[in-house]
Formats: structure tokens, sequence, C-alpha cells
């Protein structure tokens, strides 16, 4: 699940230009107020709103979970037999089997479609992790096709997460004719699901995913880092290594949808 919440923490010198708010709608459309970048859940928006947002100068990406359903979705029963599984730490959410055409039609020409005709500025994708935790190839071949259908819009496309999916597609030098950008959580945060605290993340883990952004970078791609309540010491931190890489980071006060 994609988590995230709507405010920044500890961060004084950093330009509140990024922020990811999928737990709000449209009658809480001032909490955007001072961010240029934003994403949203577009079912909690209307088409004229998103215009609303453009005619103040912001650029609006719309959320699609690509590899997961919740149970909130109103389309949740029609897909109840591609279910792999029990999303950890979301129970309320199910991983899906990408490779099925059911699924990748429905992604491609309702949602996308749909989204697309909002006037959106691009897709912010979620769970493609879903190549994790069922690492076969017909599920990587099937995230595939629904980047290919999803860039026939002509919408950039930021991937969230799904590390080890957008590896594999720079190995094989597709990543570019899929996608444009990622956006990586708990590079330098951490969170306990269990207890309901955030910390800092493990300094192997910090290392990895920073290696991870440094290739990613390299290969042509935009990055994004989501954190979670990082105090003001890290907060600085975070904002000298996003500076040094050109990249643009986002401190969420929780795991909240709220």
């Amino acid at each position: 699940m994609f988590c995230l919440a709507i405010l920044l923490v500890g961060c004084s010198t950093q330009p509140k230009e990024y922020g990811v708010f999928l737990g709000i709608d449209s009658e809480e459309m001032h909490r955007l107020d001072k961010y240029d970048i934003v994403v949203i859940e577009p079912s909690a928006f209307s088409a004229e709103q998103i215009d609303k947002l453009h005619a103040e100068g912001k650029t609006v990406y719309g959320y699609i979970n690509v590899g997961a359903i919740e149970e909130f979705r109103p389309y949740y029963d029609r897909f109840q037999d591609l279910f792999l599984g029990i999303y950890e730490d979301w129970p309320d959410e199910r991983w899906i089997d990408v490779s099925s055409p059911l699924w990748q039609n429905f992604v491609i020409d309702g949602l996308g479609k749909d989204y697309a005709a909002m006037g959106l500025d691009g897709f912010f994708l979620d769970n493609t992790d879903v190549y994790y935790h069922f690492p076969e190839d017909d599920v990587f071949q099937g995230l595939c096709t629904i980047m290919k259908g999803l860039k026939s819009y002509g919408l950039p496309l930021i991937i969230n997460g799904g590390d080890p999916f957008v590896s594999r597609c720079m190995e094989e030098d597709t990543a570019l004719s899929l996608f444009d950008g990622i956006n990586q959580e708990t590079v330098f945060t951490s969170i306990d699901f269990t207890n309901q605290t955030y910390g800092q993340q493990s300094e192997a883990d910090t290392e990895y995913f920073q290696e991870y952004l440094s290739k990613a970078k390299e290969y042509g791609l935009s990055v994004y880092l989501l954190e979670y309540r990082a105090d003001s010491t890290l907060s600085k931190q975070i904002d000298a290594y996003c500076a040094k890489n050109g990249f643009i980071w986002y401190n969420a006060d929780g795991v909240e949808l709220r």
C-alpha cells in the first residue's frame, strides 16, 4: 500500500514543491496550496477541480494501484478470482495477478482512460512490488504490458517502489520506454507497522537504496523520495543528499491516509 500523509515536518530548508495526498478529497484542496507537484487519488476529484489545480500552477499526478487492490474500491469484488494473497501490513488489500489480461485491460482501458480524460499530468503507479513477492516472468511481463498501455496516453509515469521491477527494466534497457521516474519510500526513515512508530532506516538499507537511486539517475530516470517523520537533523541530511543529486523529497507525517 502506498503510504502517505499531508504534512512536512522539520524541513525548514526544503522547498515545499512535492507532496503526496492520497488521503484527501476535493473538500480539502487547500492542503495542496503550498505544493507545486502533487499526487492525488483521482476518484476523489473531478476534472473541473483538476483544472483549478492547473490554474494554480500545479502539476497533478493521479495514483493508480497497478499491483494490488483495496477493499474500498468499487471494483474489488469483480477481481477476487485474481487475488494472489493478503498484502502484509495492509490486511484490507490483496496482491493481484497482473499477468491476467482481464486486469491489464481494466487498468489500461478503464482506470487509465478515465483518469487521462480528467486532465491529469501523469500517473503515479503503485505496487509493482508484486514482482518482488511473486518473481515469475509472467508477472514481470504483465507489469510491462500495463506500463506500455498506460504510456499510450502520452503522460509521464512514476513508479512508486518496485525496485526489483525497475532494476530489471534498467538491466534490459527498457525502463525509459516504459516509465519516466521513480519514487522511493523509506530511504532514510523506517516504519514499524506493528507498534505504529517511526525511526531511522538501517545503514545497510539506506546504502542499498542510495546505490539503486544512483543507478536510476544515471539511467535517466527522475527520482523522488518519500520519507516519514524525519526530524530536523535527519531532514537536513536528506536535504543535502537530494540537493547534491537533483532529487525531490517529501517528509510525511505518518502512514495514515489523512
